[in-house]
């Protein structure tokens, strides 16, 4: 049978890295093989350019923040459609060191911040418009070096010019791995809505393929709970799938660890808890992303209103969960490899 082709867009400089290596687990582990399908890859770089790749049919689903799907919906026409939730509470924080004196954002007023991608920027606007602080009260600096890592970031916090961070979580797991203590600044908005980013498609391409993409969400989602039992898989598992990212056999047990902090990281805004109202994986809270749409208009980040109905869809969530969970979690805990 010749497999389906699935692209899959990621808001990352090209090639695989630590914050989408359990992906590599869909490969490695013939996920979407068993699907009937060959997951493949599309690194736009950056959420707004991931975001009109998949408008242009460069990807089939893209992994993206929620108000991007928003944003580029209303703000560039873009036909984008919400098919699964991908993590189920804030994955983006606002960040200080910890001896920092800053303890609220409210406090923010008059400092400088800066965000790994200034595409999410209107986001920690509108969470700081919601504390108390509008734009204009808090100036924006440049991120230093890639938004896939703090590395760069690091002296000008220790220095003290730049006050705070508004960064990703693999960023937030780059940070524990190189030991450099961060606090979050608690935030009313990214505390409440819960479905802070989700799997995206075209309305086309939900019209005409909609079981295939189903079926990608499967193999994401087996390749989600082998990760959670099992992280320390996935990076050799990228390794092998994607050799670009093999180490150097001297430096492979330090990137290994580097890299699990930084895919624990990722995982942990998917975990679902016990009192998660809807236990199923991809699940989307039609309360959330009208939420999302009363914020976004009301602090001006989206200018027109748009139709829900045709922004998100429960459709596929069934589909995605159509698997044998304890399998995947019983295997994870077998794997030597």
């Amino acid at each position: 049978m010749i497999a389906t082709k699935v692209t899959i867009g990621l808001a990352t400089p090209t090639g695989m890295s630590a914050p989408y290596a359990y992906l590599a687990l869909a490969l490695a582990l013939g996920y979407d093989r068993e699907e009937g399908l060959q997951l493949g890859f599309c690194y736009g770089g950056e959420p707004g350019a991931t975001a009109r790749a998949l408008g242009s049919g460069a990807c089939d689903i893209a992994c993206l923040n929620t108000i991007v799907g928003f944003m580029g919906s209303a703000n560039e026409g873009l036909a984008m459609l919400a098919i699964g939730s991908k993590a189920r509470r804030a994955h983006r924080y606002f960040a200080v060191l910890a001896e920092s004196p800053v303890a609220a954002l409210a406090q923010l007023r008059g400092k400088r911040i800066a965000c790994d991608f200034p595409h999410i920027q209107p986001l920690a606007e509108a969470a700081l418009a919601e504390e108390g602080v509008p734009a204009g009260e808090f100036a924006w600096l440049a991120w230093q070096g890639s938004g896939m890592g703090i590395g760069e970031m690091i002296d000008p916090l220790r220095r003290g010019e730049v006050d705070a961070l508004f960064l990703m979580d693999w960023t937030d797991g780059d940070a524990m791995a190189r030991g450099l203590r961060l606090r979050h600044l608690p935030s009313r908005l990214l505390g409440r809505i819960n479905v802070s980013s989700c799997y995206w498609t075209t309305q086309a391409a939900f019209a005409s393929q909609g079981q295939v993409l189903a079926r990608a969400l499967r193999a994401i989602q087996k390749s989600i709970v082998f990760s959670f039992e099992n992280p320390r898989a996935a990076p050799r598992m990228m390794w092998q799938t994607q050799p670009h990212t093999r180490p150097a056999p001297d430096a492979r047990d330090a990137v290994l660890a580097h890299d699990i902090e930084v895919l624990k990281a990722c995982l942990e805004p998917m975990r679902i808890d016990p009192d998660d109202p809807d236990p199923r994986w991809c699940a989307i809270s039609g309360r959330d992303m009208q939420a999302w749409h009363t914020f976004l208009l009301g602090a001006g980040t989206i200018r027109q209103r748009l139709d829900l109905d045709r922004l998100y869809t429960t459709a596929l969530v069934e589909g995605a969960n159509a698997f044998d969970a304890d399998a995947v979690r019983a295997a994870a805990r077998a794997y030597a490899g």
